[in-house]
């Protein structure tokens, strides 16, 4: 999967170049946002500078920090881990 900067997703939105802003629930129960921009297919991860998987633990934190970074985002769908299927 590719990559996006924090500066650089904070770009895209004031922009308004995003096809979709995606928030996924990782095996461990943490939270990722990946997007889709308009120019671009397929999805793009938020990374740390180290370009590590920015991870959230709770999803009010992360709402927190779409809110005072990005602003209001219009659309944000949500995929929650379900666990094994096979199970």
């Amino acid at each position: 999967m590719n990559t996006i900067s924090e500066s650089e997703l904070g770009l895209v939105v004031r922009s308004k170049a995003i096809k979709r802003f995606h928030i996924v629930q990782n095996q461990q129960g943490k939270f990722l946002i990946t997007v889709t921009l308009n120019n671009q297919e397929g999805e793009l991860e938020l990374v740390t500078t180290r370009k590590n998987a920015r991870e959230w633990a709770s999803l009010d934190r992360l709402a927190k920090h779409i809110q005072e970074k990005y602003g209001a985002i219009p659309s944000i769908s949500l995929s929650l881990h379900t666990g094994d299927s096979t199970k």
